[in-house]
């Protein structure tokens, strides 16, 4: 009997095992990567919300500000001339506070409160009526500071005379009381101010008819005046009887575009805010779409397009009316796909080294057990390699 071999060099007695995988390791890692994944998203669509709130917030107020800018405020009244079917003795009776026949102040109210006309005094054929053409403006944008003022005028004049007349703004702080008369200059080249001519074709004025005129000025406080170029003829029979001249000629309705004056610096003020929300939200949608889709975030449109295409083709389904909760599903059922596999083959693969590991275990203990154990010992054996090559616990 030939004697034991050395201590086999291969050991005999149970190999270290692997590095082992731990499955539940795995998936705690998975679901803290999902959960961190969802707050980024939650955290990043709050915000694009937020953004996109602003752009809306700042786009209606826009809108509602350059919207009022078109609304005027009006004065005067044209619905009704309560002289235009009375004679000049007894719109005086009626006027003249003087006569006994004089109208009460509720009936002054009521007919004539609201009219910008020439039938409030004695003096027919011109008026001046105060108006309040906004606050001043603590920025200069040029045109955007200046305040239209549109007169609708109606003429009543029955004397035949010249209807050409002259109608103006004049700046008047203290009304029209205060305003000098050598302030009263009439020049056809400045917007507050204009000139309108009788034409072979057509009166200025014609009775009956309306004309609009629109003058421009810088917000404040305003004295507007009408005057007939040609000043009414006394001696004409529709006088006659009365030495007060009370009877209405013209009669107007005012509006003043002076809420643009202020509004349209306002929205100019405003649409730098605006373009910065524009901006931001386009940035934040574009940070929640690269979190929410990573690998369509480095594609262009076009190669969008092109793989949702070829996708539904290999698949034969239409990815178009997929919704966001079915996308996430998709992510996280491949996501635990993976997982899966990955956890099988290390599994897989710890076994086959274990199976290996008992094959070089039993073939070399079927050697060795013809000695005797004083012999494996002289053979340089271990009690420990000995007992487990026995199957001794």
């Amino acid at each position: 009997m030939q004697p034991p071999s050395a201590a086999p060099s291969i050991p005999v007695g149970p190999s270290s095992s692997p590095a082992s995988f731990d499955p539940i390791a795995e998936m705690e890692d998975k679901r803290n990567r999902k959960e961190k994944r969802e707050k980024q998203l939650e955290n990043l669509k709050s915000t694009r919300s937020s953004k996109r709130m602003n752009v809306y917030l700042s786009l209606g107020i826009l809108t509602l500000l350059f919207g009022f800018s078109f609304f005027p405020v009006s004065q005067g009244n044209l619905s009704s001339n309560p002289h235009e079917t009375l004679s000049a003795e007894e719109v005086t009776a009626w006027m003249d506070p003087m006569s006994p026949q004089h109208w009460t102040q509720e009936q002054i109210d009521e007919r004539a409160e609201s009219k910008i006309w020439d039938g409030s005094d004695f003096n027919a054929g011109s008026f001046e009526q105060e108006l309040n053409l906004g606050i001043w403006q603590p920025f200069n944008f040029g045109a955007l500071n200046d305040v239209q003022v549109k007169v609708t005028l109606k003429g009543y004049r029955f004397d035949g005379m010249n209807t050409s007349f002259n109608i103006g703004l004049f700046e008047a702080p203290s009304g029209c009381d205060s305003l000098p008369t050598s302030e009263i200059v009439w020049n056809r080249d400045d917007s507050s101010r204009m000139t309108v001519m009788d034409s072979p074709e057509s009166l200025a004025l014609a009775a009956g008819a309306t004309v609009d005129v629109t003058l421009t000025v810088k917000p404040g406080r305003y004295c507007l005046i009408f005057q007939y170029v040609d000043a009414q003829d006394y001696n004409h029979p529709s006088w006659s009887n009365t030495q007060q001249f009370w009877k209405a000629t013209v009669d107007s309705e005012v509006d003043m575009f002076w809420p643009r004056a202020f509004l349209l610096p306002i929205c100019v003020l405003i649409l730098p805010f605006f373009i910065g929300a524009v901006i931001g939200a386009q940035k934040a949608g574009s940070a929640y779409k690269k979190v929410r889709y990573p690998e369509s975030s480095t594609k262009t449109t076009e190669e969008q397009v092109m793989g949702a295409a070829e996708a539904e083709r290999a698949m034969g389904m239409d990815l178009s009316t997929g919704s966001e909760g079915s996308d996430e599903e998709q992510i996280e059922s491949e996501e635990d796909t993976q997982s899966f596999t990955a956890v099988s083959e290390d599994t897989q693969s710890q076994e086959e080294n274990m199976e290996e590991s008992a094959e070089t275990s039993e073939d070399s203990g079927d050697g060795a057990s013809q000695y005797t154990d004083e012999q494996l010992l002289a053979a340089g054996w271990t009690a420990e390699q000995i007992a487990q090559m026995r199957g001794s616990p």
